[in-house]
């Protein structure tokens, strides 16, 4: 029995584990223009950008790109809750889907269903082999 729980709980905690993290959430596709560019040699390069948001209003991001030209627009992923202070912007198209996102979902809860069978299974065969121990006897 206690094997089982211990399954049970293993199973639950890789589900959890595997849950995909919240805050990805949704994003918008706005424009922005590169204000600073810089060279792609540092594993760090990051492009300054403009980003305007539907509003009318233009904040300044982080690309996380680099070598673009100054001037150039480009269209960045925004979320629909803009992190306060400094962020970083990514490329629209480059962002996880959300059909990746319920695919890991779908992924956590076979692990953990898949565990609880297990440990259900388990449990059985040792109730079986416990039975028949006992039917064996002299």
């Amino acid at each position: 029995m206690l094997l089982a729980v211990m399954i049970v709980l293993v199973s639950i905690g890789m589900g959890w584990l595997l849950w995909p993290p919240p805050g990805g959430g949704q994003f918008r596709v706005a424009k922005a223009t590169v204000v600073e560019s810089v060279l792609c040699g540092p594993a760090n390069a990051e492009d300054l950008v403009h980003v305007e948001l539907v509003t009318g209003r233009v904040v300044p991001a982080r690309l996380d790109g680099c070598g673009h030209r100054l001037g150039e627009v480009v269209f960045v992923e925004v979320p629909d809750r803009l992190p306060a202070g400094e962020w970083v912007a990514r490329l629209a198209g480059t962002g996880v889907p959300n059909a990746a996102r319920n695919g890991q979902r779908l992924g956590a809860i076979g692990v953990a269903v898949a565990g609880i069978a297990g440990a259900l299974l388990a449990w059985r065969l040792r109730g079986d082999r416990i039975v028949a121990h006992r039917r064996v006897g002299p």
